[in-house]
């Protein structure tokens, strides 16, 4: 019987009495099977759980790419149909006023709705002008002080026939498609402006800067500096005044720019 136990001796620091336990073998291997065990299940919880972690963390990243991904899939295709409509609308002026209609507007018309190829021998396409066009990179970066409003008319006191960005003086003022300068001047109520004729009817202002590097007639790319923001004519505090027009017609230029 004593071959089957083992003692533990406790010698406390005191003086008082030692202790002994017998415990027996099978007693104390199973405890070490149950403490063994345990163990290995915890460290298999642990690992496992925090695999299952880092997975749901890249799934929730991955939605939200998904998400945000969508919502640019769906701005480009507002633009595209926005931009068939003022394609269309262009030819049927051109038919309008008698005037001859290229063959490769046809070309170009039948690639835009397809989705077929933007360049032709190294030659730059309709497409890829027309796309060029659309106003969708942002001027500048900032908080909208004052949204569009033309429901009352120009002679409702709320009438606003663009956005208000607000931004710190000196910041570089970008052209938001590609274009030519039709007026760089100053307004009473503009300031220094700028005015681009996109081509198709579109066209942007840009208001209140403190001073412009672009002249009339400039060709400008999208994304080029044009001006420097500022607070002149009927300004209160510094900011861009930014304004579309869509065949002479304000347009909410939020309808254009990609967020």
């Amino acid at each position: 019987m004593e071959k089957e136990t083992f003692s533990v001796i406790i010698v406390p620091h005191d003086l008082k009495k030692t202790r002994t336990y017998k415990i027996p073998y099978k007693a104390f291997y199973l405890f070490m099977a149950i403490l063994g065990a345990g163990l290995v299940t915890v460290t298999v919880f642990v690992f496992t759980y925090g695999k299952l972690l880092i997975k749901t963390r890249e799934t929730v990243n991955l939605e939200k790419q998904v998400v945000e991904l969508t919502e640019k899939n769906r701005q480009i295709d507002d633009l595209r149909r926005n931009l068939s409509e003022i394609h269309a609308m262009d030819m049927k002026v051109r038919k309008l006023l008698g005037l001859d209609i290229a063959a490769e507007d046809s070309v170009a018309a039948k690639r835009l709705v397809a989705d077929e190829e933007e360049l032709d021998n190294g030659t730059e396409s309709e497409k890829s002008r027309m796309m060029s066009s659309i106003p969708s990179f942002w001027p500048v970066r900032g908080y909208i002080t004052k949204g569009f409003n033309v429901a009352g008319g120009e002679g409702d006191k709320e009438y606003h026939p663009g956005i208000d960005i607000g931004v710190e003086k000196g910041i570089p003022v970008r052209a938001s498609a590609a274009g030519y300068v039709v007026e760089a001047a100053w307004d009473n109520i503009y300031g220094y402006f700028v005015k681009i004729d996109h081509g198709y009817g579109i066209k942007t202002l840009y208001g209140h800067n403190e001073r412009l590097v672009v002249i009339m007639g400039d060709r400008v790319g999208r994304g080029q500096t044009i001006a420097y923001s500022g607070n002149t004519g009927r300004s209160t505090a510094p900011h861009l005044h930014f304004e579309v027009t869509q065949n002479n017609l304000h347009v909410d230029p939020l309808k254009y720019l990609l967020q």
